[in-house]
C-alpha cells in the first residue's frame, strides 16, 4: 500500500473544502437572488394580459409633450415618472426614447410592467378611422415592424431578452408579446398621440413586454432598453433608442 505524505493529504483537503465553500457561496447567491417574471401563461392579479396592455396605453394617451423639452410631460432626470394601476406599476413608454434615470418608492406588493416595444392603433388615429378591429390588430402589429432588440436587468443581472426582425422571432426570453383584444382608447385633448377626434373609440395593441413579479424589499434598480432599426416592411421611419434605469426603494 502506498501511503501519501501528510502534506499532500492536507493539501487535497484543502483545496476540497475551497471548491465545496465556492460552490456553497455560488449556490447561496443564486438562490438567494429571487427575481421572477410572470409567464405567458399566467394572469398577473388576476388581470389578462390584454387588458393590462389596454390600461398601460390608456395611461400613455393621457401623456402630453412637454413643449420646452419636446419628451413626455413629467418625465424628467432624477424624477419618477410611472402609473399605478390596480396592483401594477408601469413603467414609461420606450417611444419616448433618450436616457433616462427615474427614481421611485414602490410596494412589494406591487408587480411591475416594463414595455420594450409597442404600437396602437385607434379608430380615431389617422390611417385607422373606420378600421375593424382585425384591420385595427393589423396596423398596431405593423407599427412595431423593424429589427427590434431590447433586455432587462434587475440589480444589474441580466432578466429578459428580445431580438426581433419583422415578422420573425429571434430570442425573446421572459418576454411576454401581447395581442390585445378590442378595448376602449380613452383620446384626451392634448395627448402626445395624434388623433382626428378626441374621446372614446375602439382601438387594439401590440407589444413586447416583461412583467416582473413583485420585488423584495429594499433598494432595486430596473433597467430596460431598446433599439429599433428600419426594414424593407417597416419603413424608414421605425427608428428608436432608449434606455431607462429606476432605481426602486420597495417598502
Amino acid at each position: 500500500m502506498i501511503r501519501l505524505q501528510d502534506s499532500t493529504i492536507n493539501l487535497n483537503l484543502y483545496i476540497l473544502l475551497s471548491m465545496a465553500a465556492i460552490y456553497s457561496i455560488t449556490i447561496t447567491f443564486v438562490a438567494g437572488y429571487n427575481v421572477d417574471v410572470y409567464s405567458k401563461d399566467e394572469s398577473p392579479f388576476g388581470i389578462s394580459y390584454s387588458d393590462w396592455i389596454a390600461k398601460f396605453w390608456n395611461w400613455d394617451f393621457s401623456i402630453k409633450i412637454d413643449p420646452q423639452t419636446n419628451t413626455f410631460a413629467g418625465l424628467s432626470e432624477n424624477g419618477c415618472m410611472l402609473h399605478r394601476e390596480e396592483s401594477m406599476v408601469m413603467l414609461v413608454d420606450t417611444a419616448a426614447g433618450g436616457i433616462w434615470h427615474q427614481k421611485c418608492t414602490i410596494s412589494h406588493k406591487e408587480g411591475i410592467l416594463i414595455p420594450i416595444w409597442t404600437g396602437e392603433c385607434n379608430a380615431a388615429e389617422k390611417g385607422c378611422i373606420g378600421y375593424s378591429f382585425e384591420q385595427l390588430l393589423k396596423e398596431a402589429r405593423g407599427f412595431d415592424l423593424g429589427k427590434v432588440k431590447g433586455g432587462v436587468k434587475v440589480d444589474n443581472v441580466p432578466i429578459a431578452k428580445l431580438d426581433v426582425v419583422d415578422y420573425t422571432t429571434n430570442i425573446m426570453n421572459n418576454v411576454t408579446e401581447v395581442y390585445t383584444r378590442q378595448f376602449n382608447a380613452i383620446l384626451p385633448e392634448g395627448g402626445h398621440i395624434p388623433t382626428e377626434k378626441f374621446g372614446t373609440y375602439p382601438a387594439a395593441a401590440h407589444g413586447w413586454f416583461v412583467f416582473l413579479k413583485p420585488l423584495h424589499p429594499g433598494n432595486h434598480t430596473v433597467y430596460y432598453q431598446n433599439t429599433v432599426e428600419p426594414t424593407t416592411l417597416s419603413g424608414a421611419g421605425n427608428i428608436n433608442t432608449a434606455q431607462f434605469t429606476y432605481t426602486f426603494k420597495v417598502e
